[in-house]
């Protein structure tokens, strides 16, 4: 699915970020907590996104960074 005519339809990728929120965190408490996140910083982020770029990909990455970024933190923190 790309962004078209400025329209921001994310409901259509929530199986594919639960999907791989999954399969990073392997609970499903983070991965509704991941997801969740990478959705709300994506509506953040939303005008970054060009328009008739495929917005997949551009979530994925969203969620991937965020669990990076935990990722880190938690180590520091340990």
């Amino acid at each position: 699915m790309t962004r078209a005519n400025g329209t921001f339809d994310v409901i259509g990728q929530l199986g594919a970020l639960r999907r791989y929120a999954r399969s990073l965190t392997r609970d499903d408490s983070d991965t509704e907590d991941l997801v969740q996140e990478a959705l709300a910083r994506a509506y953040q982020k939303k005008s970054t996104l060009k328009t008739g770029s495929e917005i997949r990909p551009w979530l994925l990455a969203i969620l991937h960074n965020i669990f990076i970024d935990r990722l880190r933190r938690s180590r520091s923190e340990g």
